[in-house]
């Protein structure tokens, strides 16, 4: 019995460094910048209701307020749906996440995790890797 608890414990290892991870994604600002996409739709929405306003009159605002809003969606990266994604992850798939991240910084120690993000470069491939594996999991969850 007290093997089976040992077993269970080491095998949760992984939590501290996800956990890590996640505390970088919600609150590193360099990694955050979702405000920035939330009002850049926004403009786009406006900037296209005005300018269909003023071609089309109230027809036209609204296709192009409608039509704003489209490009402004497609053309924001969408960080929070990506950190929510990696939040709501399987212990399985979250211990895949921590192997890569541990395989990309070189350590499974969470200092070298924090050192390795302080640095531009590092935190642009973090964001990469934990980019698409959170687009691989949202393809396989649904």
């Amino acid at each position: 019995m007290a093997t089976g608890g040992a077993a269970n414990i080491a095998g949760m290892a992984f939590i501290p460094y996800y956990r890590h991870i996640m505390e970088l994604l919600e609150v590193n600002q360099d990694l955050k910048h979702t405000a920035k996409g939330i009002f850049k739709q926004m403009a786009c929405a406006a900037g296209g209701a005005a300018v269909g306003g003023v071609v089309m009159g109230p027809v036209g605002a609204l296709v192009g307020g409608i039509a704003g809003s489209v490009y402004g969606y497609c053309n924001v990266e969408t960080y929070d749906s990506m950190v929510t994604i990696i939040r709501n992850l399987s212990d399985y798939e979250k211990k895949e996440l921590v192997r890569k991240v541990q395989e990309l910084v070189g350590s499974s120690g969470l200092e070298a995790l924090t050192t390795f993000v302080g640095q531009q470069v590092n935190r642009e491939i973090l964001l990469n890797v934990v980019r698409q594996f959170a687009n691989e999991a949202s393809k396989k969850g649904g």
